[in-house]
């Protein structure tokens, strides 16, 4: 350990804080839902599996669309849109009403049990800072107040594991890398990434997993979220 002393939180956000699968199933039936009523030539030409299995072979063709995940559906149903009859600048139009749609929905997400009292002892004591590669909005689940800035893939132009996001922290905070603490459940995505920079890590193993990434170990791992400011405090004591 660096010995240093801590001056930023950065945390992962799906699967970290929330349950992300149901609720990004429930937002594209919303999304497919809306379709259905406004667009219904759409939805007999593209069933909502069809339109998941297009979005993964637009991925598949254009790969710098994949970790920007707000421009992939809104693209896929401009495309589906279009592939149905309508006109481009309609189709344009269209998507972007669909994609709110679905983007509403995606952060109506419940909080992890101990999640906000966490957060917000946590940010008391020091500046956090989320960094994803999904596009949930902050505002709308509530919880942009205890952040001191929100990264996304799309934002940045790079996804984790790659290192952008996580120097993006570092500049906005002005700390180095031994001074920070990143939080998160992807083993590769957020602790091997962040322990490959210096940064010092907490797992949270919500599934009570085993570790299988060989290039380090977490500093800290957690299986509940209430144990989150404990796993922090003993990492700032070293």
């Amino acid at each position: 350990m660096t010995g240093q002393a801590v001056r930023l939180l950065t945390l992962d956000l799906d699967n970290t804080l929330w349950e992300t699968d149901p609720v990004i199933i429930r937002a594209e039936k919303a999304c497919h839902d809306w379709i259905v009523h406004n667009v219904p030539q759409a939805a007999d030409f593209y069933s909502l599996e069809a339109i998941r299995e297009y979005r993964n072979q637009i991925a598949a063709c254009y790969p710098d669309l994949r970790f920007r995940v707000s421009k992939l559906r809104e693209e896929v149903l401009r495309r589906v849109f279009m592939q149905s009859g309508i006109d481009r600048d309609q189709a344009a139009l269209l998507a972007a009403e669909a994609f709110a749609v679905f983007y509403r929905a995606r952060s109506e997400v419940t909080l992890f049990d101990g999640a906000l009292e966490a957060l917000t002892q946590l940010a008391g004591d020091y500046p956090l800072i989320a960094l994803t590669n999904g596009n949930a909005n902050l505002e709308q689940i509530g919880i942009r107040s205890l952040f001191r800035a929100h990264f996304s893939a799309e934002d940045i132009g790079a996804p984790k594991p790659q290192p952008d996001l996580f120097y993006q922290a570092l500049a906005e905070a002005g700390v180095e890398a031994g001074e920070c603490i990143h939080i998160g459940d992807h083993q590769e995505q957020d602790v091997a990434a962040a322990a490959r920079l210096g940064f010092r890590t907490v797992w949270v193993n919500l599934a009570d997993a085993a570790w299988a990434e060989p290039s380090c170990v977490p500093d800290q791992e957690i299986t509940h979220l209430s144990q989150l400011p404990a796993a922090v405090a003993a990492l700032s004591r070293r």
